[in-house]
């Protein structure tokens, strides 16, 4: 009677944990479309760091879901989701700061000042560091607003 209840008991316990730990479909879906989302913005060319660490999470992911390793593949996903939008926001941010120069018509000083930030900016884009990209790029824009003429 009592290694009965205990065995009633013990599978109740392991029904439960097994339902809330489900398959992370949804948080899967959302990191393969903000992956997509970040190629078809051109990530590939300007936050091409941030790229391939979302591909790895995915990757990562795809293979815990594999091995129903829920937890741990909703958390890689959740990740890869995370690192693609930084790659769309870094890449938003430095087309912005190359419009901004391409329509510009500041003075030659002004122009090559904006040129050298962008410069930066892809450098810090490439080795990774986005939030530096974002900061030097949207600085480039606001520097071509306010020096151009009225």
């Amino acid at each position: 009677m009592m290694l009965n209840r205990i065995f009633l008991i013990t599978t109740l316990i392991l029904t439960l944990l097994t339902a809330c730990a489900s398959a992370p479909t949804q948080e899967m879906s959302d990191a393969r479309q903000s992956l997509q989302a970040a190629y078809d913005a051109g990530a590939d060319k300007y936050a091409s760091r941030h790229l391939k660490t979302a591909e790895d999470y995915l990757s990562k992911a795809e293979r815990e879901l594999e091995l129903r390793f829920y937890n741990w593949a909703r958390n890689d996903a959740m990740l890869a989701r995370s690192e693609a939008r930084k790659a769309q926001e870094v890449t938003s941010a430095i087309k912005a700061a190359l419009a901004a120069i391409e329509s510009s018509s500041a003075d030659e000083e002004t122009l090559a000042a904006a040129q050298s930030l962008l410069d930066e900016a892809l450098i810090a884009a490439q080795n990774g560091k986005g939030a530096a990209a974002i900061r030097l790029a949207n600085e480039v824009s606001a520097r071509l607003r306010q020096d151009s003429p009225e």
